[in-house]
């Protein structure tokens, strides 16, 4: 559990009570418009290339830009310039990610940009870097029993933020741990990230928070009401459950998301929960196509913001056509649409909604599917219903900061 001083907690309430008030308070103020970013169709060809440049499928930002940097594309000229300059620092250079996350983290320190360090706070522990280390670096602890390269890192940072100047000590051991273009680039991310905060934070002002302000009993990392759970904190069968999942060759290379990683919170429970997840989701046979459809389907039906918010741009990318996930999103009629998709749309909403799946489309659904398939589609969307009510539900997960919710409900 977060362990936060008396300091710390007063901010805390501070920071959550002004949250309420803004988002109560009525504004005419033109942000609130801009801060929904501008999109690919707004722009002119050569701002395009700029956008396209960002946003494709060899970047992290494959589905759009994310408000921060997403605000500078009211300039488009200006994004010309800055966006190429972001890329390079924040995923281009050598310098490994964990330094990286550590320089963003300074720089958001020091600015107090919550948005800033809830994003990369969440960042840095899906990568391993521990939470004492975030502690001291928010609490502006001494540095003992540091790693010589975190040590330097936030030195580095607090000198170059704090002082305005960094030592000829600090600056001759960053130029021996990390080169003449390592420090350069260290400077240059810490730099950038201020700029970053000036010009779109501050000037947008992103660091007002949205509409909905998560509940007093949410922790701010998991966005849930438990903290996630580290993998140092579990006996030995816990690890070998964690490390199942949490490893190269699974999606979650860098850490358990909140839905399913809750379920660590018991983790016998877990050990059988987490792998009859992972074949649903990604090891039958339907395709990532069908099964994201079929996801998208069941939080449909159940009207779950934070499920269809999540596997939205997930199914874009695993090339469900807008105009399918429109037909869901708004109810709409799926005539026209191919026969599997038709199917698993009026599969769902029999099972997910109606509670009873008809004789005519469990045929209709075998003669396509097949039995295992048929089986497998049943399973994954009454699985997803299981995920909400045991994750989602009792432990309010709460969309990141920042994201538009994408599902129309009440």
């Amino acid at each position: 559990m977060l362990k936060l001083t008396s300091k710390a907690l007063m901010l805390i309430a501070v920071a959550a009570a002004a949250q309420i008030a803004l988002a109560q308070a009525p504004s005419d103020d033109p942000r609130a418009r801009l801060r929904q970013g501008v999109t690919r169709a707004d722009l002119d060809a050569q701002a395009q290339k700029t956008y396209d440049f960002v946003v494709n499928p060899t970047n992290p930002h494959r589905t759009g830009l994310p408000a921060p940097i997403g605000m500078w594309m009211w300039s488009p000229r200006m994004a010309d310039h800055i966006l190429p300059t972001y890329i390079y620092l924040r995923f281009g250079t050598q310098l490994d990610v964990r330094t990286k996350e550590l320089a963003i983290l300074i720089a958001a320190r020091y600015d107090n940009s919550a948005t800033q360090w809830g994003t990369h706070g969440r960042n840095a522990r899906m990568i391993g870097i521990e939470q004492q280390v975030l502690d001291l670096i928010r609490d502006g602890r001494p540095l003992e029993g540091l790693a010589e390269k975190d040590a330097l890192v936030i030195r580095f940072g607090r000198e170059l933020f704090g002082d305005r100047r960094v030592g000829s000590d600090t600056f001759a051991r960053a130029v021996k741990l990390f080169g003449r273009k390592g420090v350069t680039d260290l400077a240059g991310l810490m730099a950038f990230y201020e700029f970053l905060y000036l010009s779109s934070n501050v000037t947008f002002d992103l660091e007002r928070p949205s509409p909905a302000a998560a509940p007093a009993d949410i922790n701010p990392e998991s966005r849930a009401r438990l903290p996630h759970v580290r993998r140092e904190d579990l006996d030995a069968d816990g690890r070998t459950t964690y490390d199942a999942i949490v490893n190269p060759k699974t999606p979650y290379s860098r850490g358990l998301p909140s839905p399913i990683g809750m379920w660590m919170h018991s983790p016998e429970m877990a050990q059988h929960v987490l792998p009859a997840y992972m074949y649903l989701r990604f090891g039958n046979q339907l395709g990532t196509r069908l099964t994201e459809l079929a996801i998208l389907v069941t939080a449909r039906e159940l009207n779950i913001q934070y499920q269809w918010t999540s596997h939205e741009p997930v199914a874009l990318e695993a090339g469900l056509e807008p105009g399918v996930i429109d037909i869901v999103k708004y109810r709409r009629s799926p005539g026209g649409l191919s026969e599997k998709d038709a199917l698993v749309i009026r599969f769902g909403h029999e099972l997910v909604a109606d509670r009873r799946l008809s004789a005519e489309t469990f045929t209709h659904a075998l003669n396509v599917f097949g039995i295992r398939n048929v089986t497998d589609l049943a399973g994954l969307m009454a699985f997803y219903e299981f995920l909400y009510l045991s994750s989602n539900a009792t432990f309010d997960i709460q969309t990141p900061p920042g994201q538009k919710p994408l599902l129309p409900v009440p």
